[in-house]
């Protein structure tokens, strides 16, 4: 949903001279057809949102959408976004401008009604990227701090895709975050009513204060341990505590119920931690972990999964013969 940022001036890309491939535009009709893993329906309190329309297995790639436009976003220029965007809205046939019209628009008269729909909805089309994409159906999926579903802009296919991070049941919402990281309670919230103009009422949200305040601990020490961990590449933390580090965070993370890309992120930590150390049995391990966890959450033909499909099929090294929690102890340098 709503990804605030800034836009420069664009290219129409629905009328620009590409070829049919690249000219594939999203119209938002195809929840009308069969097999659909998801329906497009009212939620209370939430607008329209994405439900499960049958039990949708964890790593399921639920959606896969090009944007229907893209709007750069680094520019402050209102006027020009103002007219980037009604050039682009120009380009569509009248079904999508209907699909256009019909999302969500949070800005009120701060602008134009197109500006305000557009800025409301557009998603990040990478984590570091320029533009981002406006996508008429995973714009419409809801937040949840507790989400459980994560959202990719996959470069190699030129989609935003869904996937599952856990078994979603059927009736079930599907959610993303819109948060860079979870932070506590407080944080979240005065983040989540200021740049999205809602408050959050999720499962995380509506926690009793006493299981709250215990959340927001858990979750102060995650970013407690990833600010550590910086200091490994610093030279300022030893690689066994280090690793020990990581592995209370993993700890953390399933008691917060957290399958999202921070379980690569911080398996990625863990194998850069190895190699740096020299310790190559551990980083094939740590190598391979990160692998199964883009492949799940992102999917096969995603350029970080078969970046690291590639990297943990280049080592080899010999593991010792262990298995269960004594392998697990080897691997995090953990006492037996």
């Amino acid at each position: 949903m709503l990804r605030p940022g800034h836009v420069r001036g664009v290219e129409c890309h629905a009328c620009a001279g590409e070829s049919d491939e690249t000219q594939e535009v999203s119209t938002g009709k195809e929840i009308e057809s069969v097999g659909r893993l998801y329906t497009i329906k009212a939620i209370a309190g939430k607008g329209k949102g994405l439900v499960a329309a049958t039990k949708i297995l964890k790593g399921t790639r639920i959606l896969s959408e090009v944007p229907m436009f893209r709007v750069p976003r680094d520019n402050s220029d209102i006027e020009a976004l103002e007219r980037i965007v009604a050039k682009e809205i120009e380009c569509l046939n009248k079904d999508q401008q209907r699909t256009f019209f019909d999302l969500a628009n949070i800005y009120g008269n701060a602008h134009s009604r197109p500006l305000g729909i557009a800025r409301t909805n557009v998603l990040p089309l990478g984590s570091k990227a320029s533009s981002g994409g406006l996508f008429p159906e995973a714009s419409r999926i809801n937040h949840s701090c507790r989400h459980n579903s994560q959202n990719t802009w996959n470069e190699n296919i030129g989609r935003l895709t869904i996937h599952a991070l856990r078994d979603i049941e059927e009736g079930e919402e599907i959610t993303i975050t819109y948060l860079a990281i979870t932070s506590e309670y407080a944080d979240r919230q005065r983040f989540l009513r200021e740049k999205f103009k809602f408050d959050c009422k999720c499962e995380l949200c509506s926690l009793p204060r006493a299981q709250q305040k215990r959340s927001d601990a858990r979750l102060r020490e995650i970013q407690t341990i990833d600010s550590s961990i910086a200091n490994f590449f610093w030279g300022g933390l030893e690689s066994e505590r280090a690793l020990h580090l990581l592995h209370k965070m993993f700890g953390l993370f399933e008691k917060e119920d957290i399958w999202d890309g921070s379980i690569a992120r911080a398996y990625k930590d863990a194998y850069d931690i190895a190699i740096e150390s020299g310790e190559k049995p551990r980083a094939r391990v740590f190598a391979q972990r990160t692998y199964d966890t883009r492949r799940l959450i992102e999917g096969d033909d995603s350029p970080t999964t078969m970046k690291m499909k590639r990297v943990a099929e280049g080592l080899s090294a010999e593991e010792p013969g262990l298995s269960g929690a004594d392998f697990e102890n080897w691997l995090w340098m953990l006492p037996s």
